[in-house]
């Protein structure tokens, strides 16, 4: 699984707005589907919301294959 870690400047990011911004999907559109389809947990459980708010100390995995973790600067 390749890990990615993400610094945020912010209370919360959106969860579709990380997949984007760590660079695992290509769009808003793709993050929306990946979520939808279940493919998107947080802290082991599987994400139902695009708008969900990942908070720093959280991880977020992408069908298994990339691990992001969200540190706050």
């Amino acid at each position: 699984m390749k890990k990615i870690t993400v610094t945020i400047d912010t209370e919360y990011i959106p969860a579709s707005s990380l997949l984007k911004l760590a660079g695992v999907v290509e769009s808003g559109g793709q993050a929306s589907y990946e979520i939808e389809q279940g493919h998107v947990t947080m802290d082991g459980v599987v994400l139902k919301e695009k708008r969900k708010k990942v908070r720093p100390g959280s991880t977020v995995v992408l069908n298994h294959e990339y691990a992001i973790y969200v540190t706050e600067s």
